[in-house]
């Protein structure tokens, strides 16, 4: 770069020896090394004692600068929440494609009159994402502790938000509006929304936003509408990046919501490195985890290996590494960008199963392929996910599709009613393993006299809900107790 230009930076950005720092007077107080950190010595070198300080300053202190100038002042905040919108949908077209990614959705209701606008929707199948981006950001005295203004800066950061989100998201769900794009054009939606997912983004870094957010976010969860994600765009950023396809970003929002409340950490970026190393989910028996800061690391690193091209691992080892190359990978592969709705759930499924369950698939189906070869004959294995009252059947053959699939329907119905569960899915494989089809059957179980006499003599999966005591013997015969064993395929 120029040395004029780096020589404005560096002046921009330092602290000279002779000013002595007069605002800070107590531990609340601006303290200007946070704003200006680069230390300049009388010899024309200088200091910078910790990067990240650098990195934050860079983002952060011009935003003062432009505040100052009363005739800018508005203007900036309006680019600040354009800057917001334009990245939120940016990053979101990275994971969703461009044609499933709208910005600036007007919703109408029957005589044009605006119900309300999202800055920036995702439709994919039956999910969406209704995303509101925000500019305002903490005052100075929010951060020195005043309790009323930080609850007025959250209440127009994020509760806001939140309320137009939730307001867009039930519009969505009755599919009574029109849907008016920026350009507008009318979107009309492929599927109603099944489940729609709030997101709600800050433009800056806004400490403390998850403790925040636990203890003043007003905002209520339904089947239709999960609980709201409160992140910055930095925590956008990387969820984005890591989870780069629909169902891996779909997954990681559903279980977000689903086990929110019993997650503590202090910003969005410690869950998405925990998620990343040992899947979001929380055993019943626990009704609390804390998660310290550290956890974060290996998505430090991953980042910086990716944006700064450092040495390192640029994926953390965990759930997107650790299935690589196995049947249970190459089946989420091959939907993981599927909006077809079937295809959508079995794949949420898939995400949920733990390690246990998971090897198990992929046994089964060496088994049932390693019989087809054989004898070249319909082979299939079955099991129950006790704790989402749903369960997987599996089917290996080369008959012809419509055959194929009558067979499976059957057998799921089957399975679906022995074990009293609320839904079953059925999986097609080809003689060499690649997913053929897949299907879901879901309604409320209850008794049926002509199942009941056609399942009479079927048995039940190993894993299914009438399980034994934690500490019995497993009934799979592995000798280990059943806690250890096939109840996590229950997880």
């Amino acid at each position: 770069m120029p040395v004029k230009i780096v020589d404005s930076i560096l002046a921009a950005f330092s602290y000279s020896a002779d000013e002595r720092n007069p605002t800070f007077v107590t531990l609340s107080d601006f303290n200007a090394v946070n704003a200006y950190p680069i230390l300049r010595h009388s010899d024309g070198s200088y200091l910078v004692l910790q990067y990240q300080a650098l990195a934050e300053t860079l983002y952060e202190t011009p935003f003062f600068w432009m505040a100052a100038d009363k005739s800018y002042a508005s203007a900036a905040l309006k680019h600040r929440g354009d800057f917001a919108e334009l990245f939120s949908e940016e990053r979101l077209r990275r994971v969703f494609g461009e044609i499933r990614v709208f910005r600036g959705v007007r919703i109408e209701e029957s005589k044009g009159q605006l119900l309300g606008e999202i800055d920036a929707l995702v439709a994919f199948g039956d999910r969406a994402i209704v995303l509101q981006a925000k500019a305002k950001r903490l005052t100075i005295e929010a951060r020195k502790g005043n309790d009323l203004q930080l609850k007025d800066d959250f209440k127009k950061a994020v509760q806001e938000a939140a309320e137009q989100a939730h307001v867009c998201a039930n519009a969505l769900k009755d599919g009574q509006h029109k849907l008016v794009a920026s350009d507008g054009s009318e979107i009309r939606l492929e599927v109603r929304p099944k489940r729609i997912f709030p997101i709600c983004i800050v433009a800056g870094h806004y400490p403390a936003l998850s403790f925040q957010a636990r203890q003043f976010l007003s905002a209520t969860a339904s089947a239709d509408i999960a609980a709201p994600l409160v992140t910055d765009v930095f925590g956008l950023d990387a969820m984005t990046e890591m989870l780069d396809t629909p169902l891996r970003f779909i997954s990681y929002l559903e279980l977000r919501s689903r086990f929110g409340d019993q997650l503590l950490a202090s910003h969005e970026l410690t869950l998405l490195s925990y998620h990343l190393k040992r899947n979001l989910w929380v055993d019943s028996e626990y009704n609390m985890m804390t998660l310290d800061d550290d956890i974060s690391v290996d998505l430090d690193v991953a980042m910086a290996v990716r944006r700064e091209g450092l040495p390192g691992a640029a994926t953390p080892v965990g759930i997107l590494t650790k299935f690589a190359g196995t049947h249970y990978e190459r089946i989420v592969r091959q939907i993981e960008s599927d909006p077809n709705p079937a295809a959508m759930a079995l794949g949420l499924l898939l995400m949920e199963l733990s390690e246990v369950a998971i090897n198990r698939l992929n046994a089964g189906i060496d088994q049932i392929t390693s019989m087809f070869d054989h004898d070249g004959k319909v082979h299939d294995f079955s099991f129950a996910v006790g704790s989402s009252a749903t369960g997987l059947t599996v089917h290996c053959t080369s008959a012809d599709e419509a055959t194929a699939r009558m067979r499976l329907e059957a057998h799921c119905i089957s399975r679906k009613y022995i074990t009293h569960s609320a839904s079953w899915f059925g999986v097609l494989l080809r003689p060499d393993a690649t997913l053929w089809a897949a299907l879901k059957i879901e309604w409320p179980w209850d008794f049926d006299p002509l199942l009941d006499k056609e399942t009479a003599g079927m048995r039940k999966s190993a894993a299914a809900k009438q399980k034994p005591g934690r500490n019995a013997q497993c009934p799979c015969g592995s000798g280990k107790k059943f806690k250890r064993c096939c109840l996590q395929l229950l997880n």
